[in-house]
């Protein structure tokens, strides 16, 4: 679950269990679009992570 920061400015109300927050639509949609990066990021990674540990192998070996 990745980690929003948000201005106070938006809080409308809180309690023990809950924050109310009032967002505009622009804020919303740089958060999805942010996500999306990373979720992307993370897709490419596990798609390609035998191939970079096999990499990272090949240069230890290297250097040993």
């Amino acid at each position: 679950m990745p980690l929003v920061t948000i201005p106070k400015r938006y809080l409308v109300s809180e309690d023990e269990e809950s924050l109310g927050l009032d967002l505009p639509e622009s804020f919303l949609v740089s958060l999805q679009r942010d996500y999306g990066k990373v979720k992307k990021a993370k897709g490419i990674l596990h798609h390609n992570k035998e191939a970079m540990l096999a990499h990272l192998d090949a240069i230890r070996g290297e250097w040993e």
